[in-house]
């Protein structure tokens, strides 16, 4: 088993623990990430309660299909609960760099710059997945069995908090970042996965409400 893996197969007692000890890691990024694999597994869930009963046989292999890509999409946020960790961990390794002379200095700062770029790309991945997993919540919704339903909007809700957890990690590197091209394209990037969530969002909600009453 790869250190990654070891990382991610905790207990949740554990996790939680670690979470609220007080360290910089694992954060809001792992956390987030941590939150769009409930959001995945509750897809599957749907999915699952769905698979096999008469009423629902039109929607087989799309359903199928919904459950492959949800458990895909669980797997590699998982992952992203390590990854996060040891992005963020690069990170803080780099200001511990030392500046006592002008070579140190800019070593010192270059490699922050690098790490802090880097420590963005999981945070952006968690949200980018978790955009996808709010469009499967969306399809379960309509196709699901339907005394399923609020468990597809708990998921859809734990996504949109992983996009949101998400941003907002991305936002905190690009922040100390001096590239702006590259802050400016990040930002148009999560300006869009936001937008995109918020109306996804507000129809699954609309529709839940719809169906359940």
């Amino acid at each position: 088993m790869s250190q990654e893996e070891q990382k991610v197969e905790v207990t949740l007692t554990q996790f939680l623990d670690a979470v609220s000890e007080g360290s910089a890691t694992p954060g809001g990024g792992s956390v987030s990430a941590l939150a769009g694999t409930l959001g995945s597994a509750l897809v599957e869930m749907v999915v699952n309660l769905t698979l096999g009963k008469k009423a629902f046989d039109a929607h087989e292999a799309e359903l199928k299909k919904i459950g492959e890509e949800a458990h895909s999409h669980r797997e590699a946020l998982a992952a992203t609960i390590a990854q996060d960790i040891d992005a963020y961990q690069a990170v803080m390794k780099a200001y511990l760099l030392p500046k006592t002379n002008e070579e140190e200095r800019r070593k010192r700062k270059e490699e922050i710059q690098k790490s802090l770029r880097k420590a963005a790309d999981p945070p952006l991945f968690t949200a980018a997945t978790s955009l996808k997993v709010m469009k499967l919540c969306q399809e379960v919704v309509e196709k699901g069995n339907p005394n399923a339903i609020s468990d597809a909007a708990v998921g859809a809700l734990l996504a949109d908090a992983a996009l949101w957890g998400g941003m907002f990690n991305v936002l905190i590197n690009l922040s100390a970042l001096e590239d702006k091209k590259y802050v400016q394209k990040m930002k148009k990037e999560l300006k869009r996965l936001t937008l995109e969530a918020e109306k996804i969002k507000t129809q699954i909600m609309s529709r839940v409400k719809e169906k359940i009453n």
